[in-house]
């Protein structure tokens, strides 16, 4: 039955692709090609919904390095839960999360530092599917380097000249504004080697001005993130898996689509001395960005521990600057391991990551 109910939520999930995937696609907000690895980012509602007591996620990401200094993304987040030990399907979920993103020559960059807050429960007595609902709130910052910008009006027939005026009035350097972000996500966990997940964010739910001039109005698009994943077991053994996923991101008339997957693989490391058995997991995929790139991926887990990689290789018309617009991606984390059976069904079914 359980099996049944999963191959049914796929299914949908195709459908739903279908229905999207005529739209181009670029993005606004900061990015990453690895999305399963940076929850926070992802959805608010993903906070403290993992296999684990304490998670912490760290990715670094650099594209367009042959256009001006390109852009380089750094993101760190941490989570846990409260409650899970006494409230068994019902729990709430902590973290943090900081992003910050630099681009062009002219130091333009974005700082994200935010709390999260979830709350979990289960939908059935069996403890099989499960609702989330999360928000994040914090304080962001934009700042830009005037002193290493150019402009039309300073070339001097040769060269840039930076004694001469810009002719620009931009008031502000540096500005900061209270951001807010919720979202929701309904997961099911037939049983510990199967999973499905889908949901949805809205960021920048106020609209914050984002403008570096003092008078002028420059509202920040609300972004509409809808995602969706899983895992499915191929052998009785419990050694192989593929993990389907996919992302659609709104924001204005940008819009954004990730689809692919991963095979995952685990491996039995034996001890040459105690006869001790323990697991790694190997991960490797493809997925395809709809109208810019081709990501290619690849992932190992050991205990506590995971690595990941990834590299897009361009495939829209930025391609021909040199390969400019191919990125390169690194995550690492770290997540605390939960004692089979120590705290039931709801969260040693649950993966690492959605």
């Amino acid at each position: 039955m359980g099996d049944l109910l999963l191959k049914k939520n796929y299914i949908l999930l195709i459908v739903f692709v279908c229905i999207i995937l005529s739209a181009s696609v670029k993005a606004q907000d900061p990015h990453f090609s690895q999305f399963g690895y940076t929850p926070l980012q992802l959805n608010p509602a993903l906070t403290g919904i993992f296999n684990g007591n304490i998670r912490i996620s760290n990715t670094y990401r650099s594209q367009w390095s042959a256009l001006g200094n390109g852009y380089k993304t750094m993101h760190i987040s941490f989570d846990g839960t409260i409650g899970k030990d006494k409230m068994k399907s019902n729990y709430f979920g902590i973290g943090g999360i900081v992003v910050q993103d630099k681009a062009g020559s002219s130091g333009f960059k974005s700082t994200f530092v935010q709390g999260s807050l979830s709350y979990t429960t289960a939908l059935d007595e069996e403890s099989e599917n499960y609702f989330a609902l999360g928000f994040q709130v914090g304080l962001n910052q934009n700042s830009i380097d005037l002193t290493k910008a150019t402009w039309d009006s300073q070339w001097n027939g040769e060269t840039f000249d930076p004694l001469l005026s810009s002719g620009e009035t931009i008031q502000l350097q540096q500005y900061s504004y209270i951001d807010l972000n919720a979202g929701v996500l309904y997961y099911y966990l037939p049983n510990e080697y199967n999973s499905f997940n889908i949901g949805a964010s809205m960021s920048h739910v106020g609209s914050p001005n984002v403008s570096f001039y003092t008078l002028a109005e420059t509202p920040l698009r609300r972004k509409i993130t809808v995602h969706s994943s899983g895992e499915i077991n191929l052998d009785k053994s419990y050694q192989t898996w593929i993990e389907p996923k996919f992302l659609v991101v709104l924001q204005g008339k940008q819009k954004e689509i990730l689809a692919g997957g991963y095979f995952k693989n685990k491996v039995q490391l034996k001890s040459r001395y105690t006869n001790y058995m323990k697991e790694a997991y190997i991960y490797g995929g493809a997925f395809y960005r709809w109208d810019d790139a081709v990501v290619i991926s690849a992932r190992v887990e050991f205990n506590t521990l995971g690595l990941g990689l990834s590299y897009d290789i361009n495939t829209s018309s930025l391609s021909k600057f040199s390969g400019s617009s191919n990125a390169f991606e690194i995550t690492f984390s770290y997540t605390s391991n939960v004692k089979r059976g120590s705290r039931g069904k709801s969260s040693n079914s649950l993966p690492r990551y959605f």
